[in-house]
Protein backbone atom coordinates (compact mmCIF):
# COMPACT_ATOMS: atom_id res chain seq x y z
CA UNK A 1 0.00 0.00 0.00
CA UNK A 2 2.86 2.41 0.92
CA UNK A 3 4.62 1.30 -2.48
CA UNK A 4 1.01 2.15 -4.07
CA UNK A 5 0.85 5.73 -2.38
CA UNK A 6 4.67 6.45 -3.41
CA UNK A 7 3.88 5.47 -7.01
CA UNK A 8 0.65 8.10 -7.05
CA UNK A 9 2.88 10.67 -5.45
CA UNK A 10 5.87 10.35 -7.71
CA UNK A 11 3.00 10.26 -11.09
CA UNK A 12 1.53 13.66 -9.18
CA UNK A 13 4.43 15.32 -8.70
CA UNK A 14 5.81 14.57 -12.14
CA UNK A 15 2.50 15.75 -13.37
CA UNK A 16 3.21 19.40 -11.64
CA UNK A 17 6.69 19.46 -13.23
CA UNK A 18 5.65 19.18 -16.43
CA UNK A 19 2.77 21.62 -16.38
CA UNK A 20 5.38 24.21 -15.20
CA UNK A 21 7.92 23.08 -17.59
CA UNK A 22 5.03 23.89 -20.82
CA UNK A 23 4.24 27.08 -18.94
CA UNK A 24 7.11 28.73 -18.96
CA UNK A 25 7.86 31.50 -21.36
CA UNK A 26 10.23 34.62 -22.27
CA UNK A 27 10.29 37.09 -24.33
CA UNK A 28 12.61 39.87 -26.42
CA UNK A 29 11.93 42.72 -28.38
CA UNK A 30 14.14 43.76 -31.62
CA UNK A 31 14.40 47.11 -32.66
CA UNK A 32 13.92 47.26 -36.71
CA UNK A 33 15.83 49.97 -38.83
CA UNK A 34 15.99 50.49 -41.94
CA UNK A 35 18.80 52.74 -43.97
CA UNK A 36 17.30 54.02 -47.50
CA UNK A 37 20.06 55.26 -49.83
CA UNK A 38 20.32 58.57 -51.98
CA UNK A 39 18.79 57.57 -55.24
CA UNK A 40 17.79 59.62 -58.02
CA UNK A 41 16.55 59.09 -61.47
CA UNK A 42 16.21 61.23 -64.15
CA UNK A 43 14.32 60.48 -67.36
CA UNK A 44 14.62 63.00 -70.68
CA UNK A 45 14.80 63.41 -74.40
CA UNK A 46 17.99 63.07 -76.01
CA UNK A 47 16.08 64.78 -79.15
CA UNK A 48 13.73 67.50 -79.44
CA UNK A 49 12.65 68.79 -82.90
CA UNK A 50 10.23 71.68 -82.66
CA UNK A 51 8.06 71.14 -85.97
CA UNK A 52 6.42 74.71 -86.42
CA UNK A 53 2.92 74.94 -87.58
CA UNK A 54 2.76 76.52 -91.36
CA UNK A 55 1.87 80.19 -91.75
CA UNK A 56 -0.43 81.15 -94.47
CA UNK A 57 1.36 82.75 -97.34
CA UNK A 58 -0.11 86.33 -97.89
CA UNK A 59 0.39 89.02 -100.61
CA UNK A 60 0.20 92.32 -99.26
CA UNK A 61 -0.88 94.99 -100.87
CA UNK A 62 1.30 97.84 -100.02
CA UNK A 63 -0.89 100.20 -102.31
CA UNK A 64 0.11 102.44 -105.65
CA UNK A 65 3.35 104.28 -106.42
CA UNK A 66 4.57 107.02 -109.01
CA UNK A 67 7.63 105.59 -110.31
CA UNK A 68 9.25 107.96 -113.08
CA UNK A 69 11.34 106.13 -116.02
CA UNK A 70 13.49 107.70 -119.28
CA UNK A 71 13.86 106.64 -122.43
CA UNK A 72 16.53 104.25 -121.54
CA UNK A 73 14.81 102.16 -119.05
CA UNK A 74 15.93 104.02 -115.92
CA UNK A 75 13.64 104.48 -113.33
CA UNK A 76 13.44 106.54 -110.25
CA UNK A 77 10.96 107.08 -107.61
CA UNK A 78 9.87 105.35 -104.09
CA UNK A 79 9.27 101.97 -103.56
CA UNK A 80 8.80 99.84 -101.08
CA UNK A 81 10.34 101.14 -97.19
CA UNK A 82 11.21 98.39 -94.93
CA UNK A 83 10.21 101.07 -92.26
CA UNK A 84 6.57 101.56 -93.34
CA UNK A 85 5.94 97.84 -94.80
CA UNK A 86 2.45 96.82 -93.71
CA UNK A 87 1.94 93.89 -90.80
CA UNK A 88 1.73 90.29 -92.10
CA UNK A 89 -0.06 87.77 -89.86
CA UNK A 90 3.67 86.42 -89.19
CA UNK A 91 5.93 88.71 -87.68
CA UNK A 92 8.70 88.18 -85.50
CA UNK A 93 11.25 90.82 -86.85
CA UNK A 94 13.47 91.89 -83.90
CA UNK A 95 11.06 90.13 -81.42
CA UNK A 96 11.24 86.25 -79.63
CA UNK A 97 8.95 83.51 -79.60
CA UNK A 98 8.76 81.86 -76.58
CA UNK A 99 8.39 78.28 -75.88
CA UNK A 100 7.27 75.89 -73.42
CA UNK A 101 8.16 71.97 -73.77
CA UNK A 102 5.98 70.52 -71.62
CA UNK A 103 6.65 67.02 -70.27
CA UNK A 104 10.08 66.85 -71.69
CA UNK A 105 12.24 65.50 -68.11
CA UNK A 106 11.00 63.85 -64.73
CA UNK A 107 12.97 62.75 -61.70
CA UNK A 108 12.29 60.02 -58.98
CA UNK A 109 14.40 58.69 -56.05
CA UNK A 110 15.19 59.18 -52.61
CA UNK A 111 16.79 61.73 -50.52
CA UNK A 112 17.55 63.46 -47.08
CA UNK A 113 14.81 65.98 -47.69
CA UNK A 114 12.97 64.28 -49.82
CA UNK A 115 13.44 66.92 -52.77
CA UNK A 116 15.89 67.38 -55.57
CA UNK A 117 17.62 70.67 -57.27
CA UNK A 118 16.91 70.62 -61.20
CA UNK A 119 19.41 72.38 -62.58
CA UNK A 120 19.28 73.81 -66.86
CA UNK A 121 22.59 75.20 -68.74
CA UNK A 122 22.54 75.73 -72.24
CA UNK A 123 26.26 74.48 -73.71
CA UNK A 124 25.25 75.71 -77.31
CA UNK A 125 22.44 78.34 -77.80
CA UNK A 126 22.94 78.38 -81.83
CA UNK A 127 20.81 76.29 -84.21
CA UNK A 128 21.99 76.58 -87.50
CA UNK A 129 20.74 75.64 -91.56
CA UNK A 130 23.60 77.40 -93.36
CA UNK A 131 23.93 80.84 -92.53
CA UNK A 132 20.72 81.05 -90.88
CA UNK A 133 20.03 80.72 -87.45
CA UNK A 134 17.76 80.80 -84.46
CA UNK A 135 19.25 82.01 -81.31
CA UNK A 136 18.03 79.84 -77.99
CA UNK A 137 17.73 82.14 -75.00
CA UNK A 138 16.63 82.64 -71.23
CA UNK A 139 15.95 78.95 -70.54
CA UNK A 140 14.52 77.17 -68.25
CA UNK A 141 13.28 74.26 -65.67
CA UNK A 142 9.85 74.11 -64.40
CA UNK A 143 7.61 71.93 -62.70
CA UNK A 144 3.92 74.17 -62.42
CA UNK A 145 5.31 75.48 -59.28
CA UNK A 146 8.51 76.68 -59.71
CA UNK A 147 10.00 78.08 -62.75
CA UNK A 148 14.39 78.93 -63.49
CA UNK A 149 17.87 78.07 -64.04
CA UNK A 150 17.78 76.24 -60.94
CA UNK A 151 14.58 75.30 -58.68
CA UNK A 152 14.14 72.72 -55.88
CA UNK A 153 11.41 70.35 -56.95
CA UNK A 154 9.81 66.98 -54.79
CA UNK A 155 11.46 63.18 -55.42
CA UNK A 156 7.87 61.56 -54.58
CA UNK A 157 10.02 58.23 -53.87
CA UNK A 158 11.29 55.67 -56.19
CA UNK A 159 7.76 54.68 -58.31
CA UNK A 160 7.39 55.96 -61.94
CA UNK A 161 3.88 56.52 -61.38
CA UNK A 162 4.74 59.50 -58.47
CA UNK A 163 7.95 60.92 -60.48
CA UNK A 164 7.58 64.77 -60.66
CA UNK A 165 7.32 65.79 -64.53
CA UNK A 166 8.50 68.52 -65.67
CA UNK A 167 8.97 71.56 -68.71
CA UNK A 168 11.55 73.73 -70.47
CA UNK A 169 11.06 77.04 -71.31
CA UNK A 170 12.83 79.33 -73.53
CA UNK A 171 12.91 82.14 -75.59
CA UNK A 172 13.76 81.77 -80.00
CA UNK A 173 15.41 84.68 -81.63
CA UNK A 174 14.45 84.07 -85.34
CA UNK A 175 15.70 87.44 -86.56
CA UNK A 176 19.02 86.14 -88.16
CA UNK A 177 16.74 83.29 -89.68
CA UNK A 178 16.85 83.05 -93.80
CA UNK A 179 16.18 79.19 -94.37
CA UNK A 180 13.06 76.88 -93.70
CA UNK A 181 14.31 73.44 -93.35
CA UNK A 182 16.30 71.94 -90.06
CA UNK A 183 18.37 74.11 -88.22
CA UNK A 184 20.39 72.23 -85.56
CA UNK A 185 23.14 72.48 -83.06
CA UNK A 186 21.45 73.96 -79.94
CA UNK A 187 21.88 71.87 -76.76
CA UNK A 188 20.54 72.40 -73.20
CA UNK A 189 21.43 70.05 -69.94
CA UNK A 190 19.39 69.17 -67.14
CA UNK A 191 21.21 68.33 -63.83
CA UNK A 192 19.61 66.58 -61.05
CA UNK A 193 20.91 66.18 -57.36
CA UNK A 194 19.87 65.12 -54.17
CA UNK A 195 19.43 67.74 -51.76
Amino acid sequence: MTQIRNIIIAIALLTGLTSQALAASTSGTTNVSVRVPEFIVLHYYSNITLNFDTPTAEAIDEGSNDVDADWSGSTSGNGLDANSLMDASLELDGTKTSIKLNNVWSVRGFSKSGNARIEVTVPSNKLQNGSSEITMSNVKVSDDANSGSSITTKLNGISKNRATTGNIEMDLDFSKTTRSGSHTGGQYTIKATTI
